[in-house]
């Protein structure tokens, strides 16, 4: 057994050795082109990516710009409303102060009219009691 080993196993072994050394020496050179390349493509995606989320920053942008033209837009009528509706209020504010104004007028002018009706009542009473005369006392008081 030692001779066939001798004879056929250990020859063979170490030229097998010598090619599987040699292989594993041929991959690991020419693994750093195959790095260089792949990274090249890597590089290559990695700028179209970037151009692409350029764009896409750019168009976004323009969408921000856009918008904060409308978010202005929109705060001006939002102040020319808030301006009319105080504009609105104290108008109204003013109405119903006007309105207590005349209710209080009319009220003092109601009081006044049953106080001229009272005299104006009494005046009768008195003319009548005078035989229609057209002397009035100047002692007559409606209260």
């Amino acid at each position: 057994m030692n001779e066939f080993l001798q004879e056929h196993v250990l020859p063979n072994l170490w030229g097998g050795g010598v090619a599987v050394i040699s292989a594993l020496w041929f991959w690991y050179r020419s693994k750093p082109k195959e790095k260089i390349e792949n990274d090249g493509g890597i590089v290559d995606n990695a700028k179209k990516v970037l151009e692409m989320s350029e764009d896409i920053a750019e168009r976004l942008e323009k969408q921000l710009l856009a918008a904060d033209e409308v978010i202005l837009q929109y705060k001006e009528k939002l102040r020319i409303a808030l301006e009319n509706e105080n504009t609105c209020q104290k108008a109204l504010k003013a109405m119903r102060q006007e309105y207590e104004n005349f209710k209080n007028l009319f009220e003092e002018q109601r009081i006044e009219l049953e106080a001229l009706k009272d005299e104006c009542r009494l005046l009768r009473i008195t003319l009548e009691k005078n035989g229609k005369s057209d002397i009035i006392p100047n002692d007559l008081r409606a209260n």
